[in-house]
């Protein structure tokens, strides 16, 4: 009887062992092939036919973005991330994923570690980078370009999964503001056709550098993160939750520019002009304009203005030695730990700008965004008039402007 049963186990294990393997299985990216590089060449100059304008200024657009193309091949991988906890966002990655499996079959879909594992039944053909695998590396190895269902902040995540350069990234609208999301996620097959087949605009957005130093200018070794961070908003010295006022030097490349005696620095690139930086009373500044900016926050003097610096400048912000008060290091909203008296934070430009695939006609979609997005210069006492008068195409007759989308 035994050996029966024996015999039986014995000839059902071949058939269930790849069941199991299929069911408990991850599809992982250490299958796939590394990624295949994008050729980024100088667009065209645009022309009054293209712009639908006489006024030749249109065609700085023209001269500033770039065309994406994939020589000799197409993409094979492609990275969703999406918002968290957003219905909305999880109703788009399906239809998404799903549209790319019917028209692009041959293009994996790799979705980050906690969404993979929310969407593992609903989406049998998607895959994640394997729990043993560094996350940043493998990334960069296969992922062609990125999707990103969210907001601004969506965005800004994007980034930070990634050491040194950014795939390019198409970025979907479906947070709170979403003043860099340039495109409705109602269009998506549209957009994704347009960069898998090699007709996308990108903007080269400028990123900055951001390094820490101990007080005699080496790598700072109080921190347990000591590598290179790449900046897409801003990078800031705050006193946080220290009750005094925080001293900080800050020195242009190496010559002492100021100090300042306040809550803290920011030093802010183009796209971070319309986030913490406008919020402490800095410029807006157009995504073309390849700069840094430097702002004070709340400082103690009525004659710290914000100043705007040419892209090469070297910033270094440093507590000063007899500062009442610590300070901590803050990059894109993320802490990067405590600095004390004589440590500093190192700024430059970053040698890897980030990627956005972007509208046509960067002007005018840059205008409408300020206007209809931020409320630029919107009065406060007639706020039913039409920025641009009655010509404005983004204001109705019923005496209210349209909705900022």
């Amino acid at each position: 009887m035994l050996a029966a049963v024996r015999g039986l186990r014995a000839g059902l294990r071949p058939q269930l062992r790849p069941q199991l393997r299929r069911a408990r299985g991850i599809a992982t990216t250490a299958e796939l092939a590394t990624k295949t590089q994008p050729r980024l060449t100088q667009r065209t100059r645009l022309g009054a036919a293209d712009t639908g304008s006489a006024d030749s200024a249109d065609s700085f657009d023209g001269d500033h973005q770039l065309t994406l193309e994939w020589p000799g091949a197409t993409p094979k991988t492609v990275l969703i991330v999406k918002k968290d906890n957003d219905k909305r966002a999880d109703s788009a990655l399906v239809s998404i994923c799903r549209w790319m499996r019917r028209q692009y079959p041959q293009i994996n879909v790799v979705l980050e570690p906690a969404v993979f594992a929310q969407m593992r039944g609903t989406l049998d053909f998607v895959r994640t980078v394997a729990a043993s695998q560094a996350g940043r590396a493998e990334y960069a190895r296969v992922v062609d370009f990125v999707v990103t269902l969210g907001g601004d902040g969506t965005f800004l995540h994007v980034a930070s999964l990634f050491d040194e350069e950014v795939p390019p990234v198409v970025p979907f609208s479906m947070g709170t503001l979403g003043f860099l999301l340039p495109f409705d996620v109602a269009d998506f097959p549209a957009r994704l056709q347009s960069i898998i087949e090699g007709a996308s605009t990108v903007l080269p957005r400028t990123r900055l550098a951001y390094s820490r130093r101990s007080a005699d200018g080496s790598s700072s070794s109080s921190s347990a993160d000591t590598r290179l961070r790449h900046i897409t908003n801003e990078a800031s010295i705050h006193r946080g939750t220290y009750p005094h006022l925080t001293t900080i030097e800050c020195f242009l490349n190496g010559h002492l520019l100021t100090t300042s005696v306040g809550d803290g620095i920011i030093v802010a690139t183009p796209t971070g002009s319309t986030a913490y930086a406008l919020s402490a009373g800095g410029p807006i500044v157009h995504p073309l304009v390849s700069s840094m900016l430097v702002a004070p926050v709340c400082p103690r003097s009525l004659s710290f203005r914000p100043l705007m610096l040419p892209p090469d400048a070297v910033v270094r912000l440093q507590v000063h030695r007899l500062s009442r008060g610590r300070a901590a290091a803050f990059v894109d909203g993320r802490d990067c730990g405590e600095l004390r008296q004589g440590e500093c934070i190192e700024i430059r430009r970053s040698p890897f700008p980030l990627l956005c695939v972007n509208r046509e006609n960067l002007a005018a979609g840059w205008a409408h965004d300020i206007n209809q997005l931020l409320q630029f210069n919107r009065s406060f006492a007639h706020p039913h008039e039409a920025p641009f008068g009655e010509a404005d195409p983004d204001f109705n007759t019923t005496g209210s402007g349209s909705a900022g989308s």
